[in-house]
């Protein structure tokens, strides 16, 4: 049995399902989003936990694989600023069972595992590990002293400034929007930056593209796009502002050391999923930018035909079908 870890409205795993039922493979799916929690029981008694949840029952004797493409309570965006002692106490003590219940699995077959994942997607701990299996990184300043921003900006000239923290934030309209990478000068700082008081931020010195990489690896197999964003006058310093019709898709095969160096930066943070980010410069260096070890793929799968979905299902199958032979 298959342990799905996901929400009501998650269109990448209807995808992968609809690949398990064609291979008649065994699962579960348990939405952890707000409406689906409030209609699910979940139980823990004679050291065995219980889940009920659209008419369809589990335990967790019955589990051999867990796909964790969520952890814990989903919330809305309008959930997030539901601060009301009711709501605060359910959602924290949903999230200490999920806690609970995880820690029983933990000996399991996991993609990811949440420890893991988790841990992988600290950026400063990425950028550790991929400067030791040999990536290619922008040079990076994190700091909140406002003349050492100033002295990385002068020595570099073009600069990104980037959030650590990709949320969304609500502006003064009312509006959720998201915080993108973005050039920055001096002049941007000496205006809106303070001598103290402020947050650390990262800049990095901005590194010419002839195209971007998405690099989505499952198990042991690579798919990797090329994201021509150059091509875009909005999505060329950053591709996650989507100008899709103007930004061609295309599947490619990474030279050989760079399909090592990722098979080293996945075993070393334990990863069997993981969704890579990737500069390729006019002169073919590829500088890595960073890992999402949750990341989407399902818009890189239409554009390209690479079949992501399916190899999650066959990764998902196969390691049923080990199990359940041993």
């Amino acid at each position: 049995m298959i342990l799905i870890l996901t929400d009501s409205f998650d269109i990448h795993v209807d995808m992968v399902i609809k690949h398990l039922e064609k291979q008649s493979v065994n699962f579960f799916r348990f939405n952890l989003d707000t409406a689906a929690l409030k209609n699910s029981v979940l139980t823990f008694k004679n050291s065995t936990w219980e889940i009920k949840q659209n008419s369809s029952l589990t335990t967790s004797d019955e589990i051999e694989i867990i796909w964790a493409r969520r952890g814990f309570v989903e919330l809305t965006l309008e959930e997030l600023n539901n601060h009301s002692t009711g709501f605060q106490i359910w959602k924290n003590e949903w999230n200490k069972t999920l806690n609970g219940f995880y820690s029983t699995l933990k000996d399991k077959i996991w993609l990811n595992k949440l420890d893991l994942a988790y841990k992988g997607e600290n950026k400063y701990l990425q950028m550790e590990n991929a400067n030791l299996v040999g990536f290619n990184l922008p040079p990076t300043l994190i700091s909140n002293d406002k003349q050492d921003l100033l002295n990385f900006v002068n020595e570099h000239v073009t600069v990104v400034f980037k959030m650590m923290a990709q949320d969304f934030y609500q502006s003064e309209k009312g509006l959720y929007e998201g915080l993108y990478v973005n050039l920055i000068n001096s002049q941007d700082l000496e205006r809106n930056f303070n001598v103290s008081g402020e947050n650390p931020i990262v800049l990095q010195k901005y590194i010419p593209k002839s195209y971007e990489v998405r690099y989505t690896v499952v198990g042991d197999k690579h798919f990797v796009c090329k994201i021509d964003s150059q091509k875009s006058t909005k999505a060329n310093i950053d591709w996650r502002r989507y100008d899709i019709p103007n930004t061609p898709h295309f599947s490619i095969n990474p030279p050989s050391d760079i399909q090592n160096k990722v098979t080293k930066l996945m075993n070393l943070f334990g990863l069997n999923y993981g969704a890579l980010d990737f500069i390729v410069t006019p002169d073919n260096e590829w500088y890595f930018l960073e890992i999402n070890c949750f990341g989407q793929w399902l818009w890189i799968e239409d554009l390209t035909g690479l079949e992501i979905s399916k190899g999650i299902a066959d990764w998902l199958s196969m390691n049923v079908k080990e199990v359940t032979t041993q």
